[in-house]
This record gives structure tokens, C-alpha cells and sequence, in this order.
């Protein structure tokens, strides 16, 4: 019999028989070709250059592979958006259930701020891994800041038709889930952001209706070593006598203010916390006022103004609390205020209370 051409050794020790000895060593050659050729076929998989034609085979495996990497990522990012939708789902029935049965929002708030310290490392992992798909660096910052804007949508229907068209896409369903999970890790003893913004169902905390508006932006601010959450920044546009309209308690103005003709009225800053004011909040005296021309060509005007909607910390002090917040503010307002008409001696960034 010809010798095989195979460094295994035919040992017919025992009394076994040759050719079934043999049978076995051609069986083993077999399969080693096999695995050979494949070797052979994913090495030149690897240096095929992409948009360049391979061979037939190279090609098969290639289509197989990426199938099978994509099937294998969108499982993941599924499940994912699945667990940050059943966190917050907890979350939420638990504090509605709270407010419901004992009347005590103090009692909700308190409650569920604890639950979100003892589950906010997985939070955090989830919001990291859905900021990853959903959102871009902002290069010009001098530390992290991951954002993301909202999508134009038919503003004709309500908010929650809009939400639900949004949430038809993978993304629009990461996007969805992320504000979620935010909304639970802004959670503090003074205030939950849990609740829905307006009325729209399902429920995904109050900012999830900025996804819908395409002048929103939402901006997550990161420290990096180690990688942590710190603050998120929401910001809309809109006119500057509809954005105090939209306020709490209707702004500062009457309603309707903003739909009068601007006629002799002027308007003026008045500043909080100096010294000699009134009240609680040591406002400066009335009588003491300037009149501003930029605002009153801003209430005249439709020209777009950039609105804060919320501004609040993503990591309890039990967690590292860390103060990047007043950075990212500074850097917002200082942008926003350089601009042109913004040139009198007293405009200066006073003490602010930020509502959310």
C-alpha cells in the first residue's frame, strides 16, 4: 500500500487491523483539508479590500459574517433598550403608585431617589451604551460632552402620534429608552422627572417630548477619569415673547402678552440677590431700572432665542458627584451673551435659580 502522506503515525498496536487503521488517517487528512481551505478563504476574506470584488466563496463568507455580526448587534441594542424601559417602568409605577395611594410627593421623591442609588450603576452602564449609538462629541469643549438634537415632525398632531412615528426606527427607539434611563438618574429628593411632560402615553419622563422639537438639543456632559455621567443640558428655541410665555404660571407677563402689539411699552432686566434689594429674593428696586432696546426688538421680533428647559446633575453624591454642571452652564450662557446688543455697563451673569 502507498504510504499517506500525513505526519501521523498508524500505530497497529493491540491487534488492530491496517486498513481500517488506515481509513481513519485518510478520514483525519480530510478533515484537515477542509479546515485548510477555510483558513485559506478567511485569510484572503481579510485582505480583500472593501468595494473590491472577491471570489465567489470570499464573498459568500463575507455576506454570512456581517449578516451574522449585525443580527448579533441588533439583539444587544434590542435587549438593551428593552432592560432601560423595564428599569424605568418600575421606577415610574412605583412613584405613581406613591403619589396615588398616600397623597405624599415628598414620600415618592424620597423613595425613589433611594432605588435609583441602588440600582444607578446600572443605569449608568445602560445610558452609556445608548449614548454611544445615539450621539456625537462636541470637539469644541474642553471635557466630554456627548449630544444629540431632536427630529422635525408633523407638529399638527399630538404629541403622542409624534412620539410614536419617532420610535418606528431603531433609533428613534434608543433615543426613547436614553431619556428614560436620564430621567431616572436626574431623580433627586427635590425633584422627579419621571412624569410625563404633557399628556402623551406611553409615559418616558418629562424629556422625552424635546425629541420631537428640531430646535432641541440635549447635551450630556462627561468626566473622563474614571468615565462618569455629570450633568445634562436640554435647550430649545423659540421666540423670545413665546419662550417666557411658555414658563411656569405663564412667565412674567400677563397672558397674551406676547400676541399684543408691542405699541410704547419698553422692558428691563432686573436683577436679584444686590445689595439694597427687596423681598426674599432682594430683587433691585423698581425705580432703578434701564430700559434695554434689545429686548424690546427681541419681544417685537420672531427671532429665535435659546431657551434652557433643564439642567440637572446625572450622579447622586453617594456616586461621585461631580461639579461639571456650573462649567457647562458658564460656557452656555457666556456664548450666548457675546453677541451683538449685549453691551450694557451692568449686564453682568447674576446669581440665577435654575427651574426645571
Amino acid at each position: 500500500m502507498r504510504p499517506v502522506a500525513s505526519p501521523l503515525r498508524v500505530s497497529t498496536a493491540f491487534g488492530a487491523d491496517r486498513k481500517a487503521a488506515c481509513a481513519k488517517v485518510a478520514k483525519v487528512a480530510k478533515k484537515v483539508a477542509k479546515v485548510v481551505k477555510v483558513v485559506k478563504v478567511a485569510k484572503e476574506f481579510a485582505k480583500a479590500p472593501t468595494g473590491r470584488s472577491v471570489k465567489p466563496g470570499v464573498k459568500s463568507v463575507k455576506l454570512v459574517i456581517r449578516r451574522r455580526v449585525e443580527r448579533v448587534e441588533c439583539t444587544a441594542e434590542n435587549d438593551t433598550v428593552q432592560k432601560a424601559l423595564e428599569l424605568y417602568e418600575t421606577l415610574h409605577s412605583e412613584y405613581v403608585k406613591t403619589t396615588t395611594e398616600k397623597q405624599d410627593y415628598a414620600l415618592a421623591r424620597e423613595l425613589c431617589a433611594k432605588q435609583v442609588t441602588k440600582i444607578y450603576s446600572q443605569l449608568h452602564r445602560i445610558a452609556l451604551e445608548l449614548l454611544e449609538s445615539v450621539a456625537e462629541q462636541d470637539q469644541a469643549s474642553n471635557y466630554r460632552v456627548l449630544k444629540f438634537r431632536g427630529e422635525a415632525t408633523d407638529r399638527r398632531r399630538r404629541l403622542s402620534s409624534r412620539l410614536a412615528l419617532a420610535r418606528q426606527t431603531s433609533q428613534g427607539q434608543k433615543r426613547d429608552a436614553l431619556c428614560a434611563i436620564l430621567a431616572a438618574l436626574c431623580c433627586r429628593l427635590q425633584k422627579n422627572w419621571l412624569a410625563a411632560w404633557d399628556d402623551e402615553v406611553p409615559v418616558r419622563g418629562y424629556f422625552a417630548h424635546a425629541l420631537v422639537d428640531p430646535s432641541s438639543c440635549f447635551q450630556v456632559a462627561m468626566k473622563m477619569r474614571p468615565l462618569r455621567l455629570a450633568s445634562l443640558l436640554v435647550t430649545t428655541e423659540a421666540p423670545l415673547g413665546k419662550a417666557l410665555a411658555a414658563m411656569d404660571h405663564g412667565g412674567p407677563f400677563p397672558e397674551g402678552h406676547e400676541k399684543e402689539p408691542l405699541g410704547e411699552r419698553q422692558y428691563a432686566m432686573q436683577r436679584v440677590l444686590v445689595d439694597g434689594g427687596y423681598g426674599d429674593e432682594e430683587k433691585e428696586r423698581l425705580g432703578e431700572l434701564q430700559p434695554e432696546a434689545q429686548l424690546r426688538r427681541l419681544m417685537g421680533s420672531d427671532e429665535q432665542v435659546l431657551v434652557l428647559d433643564v439642567y440637572c446633575a446625572l450622579a447622586p453624591k453617594e456616586h461621585g458627584w461631580v461639579n461639571t454642571e456650573e462649567s457647562e452652564f458658564s460656557r452656555l450662557v457666556k456664548e450666548e451673551r457675546t453677541g451683538p446688543g449685549w453691551k450694557h455697563s451692568r449686564q453682568k451673569l447674576p446669581r440665577q435659580r435654575v427651574v426645571g
